[in-house]
């Protein structure tokens, strides 16, 4: 299930996964406050975002986790996006 909104901003139309959701989410996000755990859960109904994240920084995503003072809770953040290559032809 993808939500209609995070954090007041509208989810666009052409998110259709919750590997496109995440990406989105984090790229939005970068100049604000970081994505903690239980948004992922609650808010995005993402339960399995830490293999996400992990192959968002295996695409060339930067992400930073932060821990938090509260136990259990930590904080994501994306410091880079990947860069794309462009096409050689040979």
């Amino acid at each position: 299930m993808i939500p209609e909104y995070f954090r007041g901003t509208k989810v666009p139309a052409y998110i259709k996964s919750k590997t496109q959701l995440v990406a989105w989410v984090l790229t939005e996000n970068m100049g604000s406050e970081p994505i903690s755990n239980w948004e992922f859960v609650a808010d995005l109904h993402c339960h399995r975002f830490g293999g996400i994240i992990h192959n968002l920084r295996q695409e060339g995503y930067e992400i930073t986790t932060l821990p938090s003072k509260k136990r259990g809770l930590v904080h994501y953040y994306c410091t880079k996006l990947p860069t794309k290559k462009a096409a050689t032809i040979s």
